[in-house]
């Protein structure tokens, strides 16, 4: 099959790609519209105590997010011993997200869930994704996980993966530029119980996901008791240690269904100061590089008849248009989590 993607000889910035570089394992990257021009991503839940019933608070914002062109929806334990309920909503162009978050619907939710007799905190993230700054990889071709249930094709394998730095060499933008971090998550608006911040230039959220619904005996146990446990740690570290690595905030979420029944798909989200401590934290830490080695024990020997179905998407975002805004949330949610260090 034909390689999709090779060294680009005008960037300003090189490829790490090695010479002649032949990954050990095949990969493919998603394509979009052109006409999109970017995808906007609005997470939106709240934390509760564990067992709290927050089915209300799903149930209507199901109800309302039909507008979207993605909705999936997860839950996970916090740093703070706190759950969360979330939903991970896609518009493809600018101004879906937008249009929906200042629509009587959207309000009229908003402030249902937010008023002062409420027993759980309520957020909502909103990130624009220009897919410029962006990138994708999936296992396999048949994939469609996260953003890319939108997308228009396929594209690979690609040889820029499975190398140290190859997240970077993928987004387009990084051709040109170096992708730091200027400036400081900042608070623009803040009252007794409610705070809304701003991203600075260049913040990097991740969101990776596993799914191992298809698998089968022998790679369905390797997965849940090889592959799922050293995620975990992995997971669990960047929760409740991050800061160590830039990391303003992890969370290790497993989907369910409209019915409220546990899937077997999980994703981690997970929000970086920059590309470059995401990639310090894969290369280097003892976390990362146990999943990574676990994966290359066992993928390789299935080759394409892998049935884990691994995904990723990458992003580094201008500071234009993304925020976050938390009612009686913990101080360390989501993106309160790049105050600790500011």
């Amino acid at each position: 099959m034909r390689r999709s993607d090779s060294p680009d000889t005008d960037r300003r910035y090189p490829l790490r790609m090695p010479p002649d570089w032949d990954p050990p394992v095949p990969a493919w990257s998603s394509v979009f519209p052109q006409g999109a021009g970017q995808v906007s991503m609005c997470v939106i839940g709240c934390q509760h105590d564990a067992g709290q019933d927050v089915s209300g608070f799903v149930q209507d914002l199901s109800a309302i997010a039909d507008d979207a062109d993605i909705a999936d929806y997860a839950s996970c334990e916090d740093r703070d011993g706190k759950r969360q309920t979330v939903g991970v909503l896609y518009w493809l162009g600018e101004d879906g997200c937008a249009d929906w978050l200042e629509s009587a619907e959207f309000r009229n939710f908003w402030e249902k869930h937010t008023a002062d007799r409420t027993e759980f905190g309520v957020f909502r993230e909103v990130f624009n994704i220009p897919f410029q700054r962006s990138e994708t990889l999936f296992s396999g071709p048949e994939h469609h996980h996260g953003m890319s249930e939108a997308r228009m094709g396929i594209t690979g394998p690609i040889k820029t993966h499975m190398y140290w730095g190859g997240m970077r060499d993928r987004i387009p933008h990084s051709a040109d530029d170096p992708l730091e971090a200027s400036g400081a998550i900042t608070v623009v608006e803040e009252q007794a119980n409610r705070v809304r911040v701003r991203a600075h230039e260049n913040l990097c959220i991740i969101r990776s996901g596993q799914d191992w619904s298809l698998t089968t005996d022998e790679q369905r146990r390797e997965y849940v008791e090889t592959m799922e446990p050293v995620l975990k740690d992995g997971m669990t570290f960047l929760r409740d240690s991050g800061d160590e690595v830039g990391c303003y905030s992890c969370r290790y979420m497993r989907e369910f269904d409209e019915d409220g029944s546990k899937t077997d798909r999980t994703f981690g989200l997970a929000y970086f100061r920059t590309i470059g401590e995401l990639e310090a934290w894969a290369e280097h830490h003892s976390t990362h590089l146990a999943i990574f080695n676990t994966f290359l024990e066992i993928a390789p020997r299935h080759g394409p008849d892998l049935q884990l179905r691994l995904w990723h998407e990458v992003s580094v975002l201008p500071s234009d248009r993304q925020f976050g805004e938390y009612v009686n949330c913990a101080p360390g949610t989501g993106l309160l989590g790049g105050l600790r260090s500011a």
